[in-house]
């Protein structure tokens, strides 16, 4: 299977280290963050990697190379940043990413969660793809997800819909998806939040399940979107 990294971004809550190096490469437990990214990959089954990459792009690709472990990562250069969903919908144009499913996985996340999970909800009928979630501790800044009784996507944001809704969910940055996603992704920068998923809540389309993990029971997860947040996940590595 494909796993798409997400890599483009511009790193802003890391300057100044990141106006010379790529948040990607920014090192976790001695370790380039996206190397974790990638060997958690490939233990869940990953067989070709895709990275999308617009800052510091060709620093990137000379760090990385087109394979890891003997695997092929090919890449897809942004000229504008396109957002969490539309550097899928980019890379799906160029042919990246073939025409069945594909994993995605955003580039500043390090876990051990299994994919099983997360894939086996990706085949349910009508679905065409899944998010890996866990409890939303902090829906106040984390937009929370909310889920129905069959565990597909209820509502994005806000309070609970209703008394019968599951959640607060927080998306990990992991998804299974094939390529019917693609179609729903607009033009240009597009947002997986805003500019997907909200619509399709709101169609009650029952289009994206949500795979339920929990910490640390299924495995360690560590978002790491700003400094405090590695040196966090540092800690809790150390500690293991």
């Amino acid at each position: 299977m494909i796993a798409f990294v997400l890599a483009a971004g511009l790193g802003t809550r890391f300057r100044p280290e990141t106006r010379a190096t790529p948040k990607p490469l920014l090192l976790l437990a001695g370790r380039p963050i996206l190397f974790h990214v990638f060997d958690h990959l490939l233990e869940q089954g990953a067989e070709a990697f895709v990275v999308n990459a617009h800052h510091l792009a060709e620093e990137l690709r000379g760090a990385v190379g087109e394979s890891y472990e003997g695997v092929p990562v090919a890449w897809s250069f942004e000229e504008e940043i396109l957002g969490t969903a539309g550097g899928i919908r980019r890379a799906h144009a160029h042919g990246l990413l073939g025409t069945g499913s594909f994993l995605v996985a955003n580039g500043d996340v390090a876990t051990t969660l299994p994919l099983g999970r997360l894939l086996a909800a990706r085949r349910e009928p009508g679905v065409v793809a899944a998010l890996a979630v866990l409890p939303n501790e902090n829906p106040s800044v984390f937009t929370p997800l909310w889920s129905d009784a069959r565990g597909r996507l209820l509502a994005v944001g806000g309070e609970r819909p209703s008394g019968s809704a599951a959640g607060p969910w927080l998306f990990t940055g992991l998804q299974a998806a094939n390529s019917a996603l693609v179609a729903r992704i607009p033009p240009g920068f597009a947002e997986l939040a805003k500019d997907v998923l909200a619509p399709s809540a709101r169609a009650n389309d029952g289009a994206f399940a949500l795979a339920v993990y929990r910490t640390p029971t299924d495995g360690f997860w560590f978002d790491l979107g700003t400094k405090e947040r590695l040196a966090a996940a540092e800690a809790a590595l150390a500690a293991d």
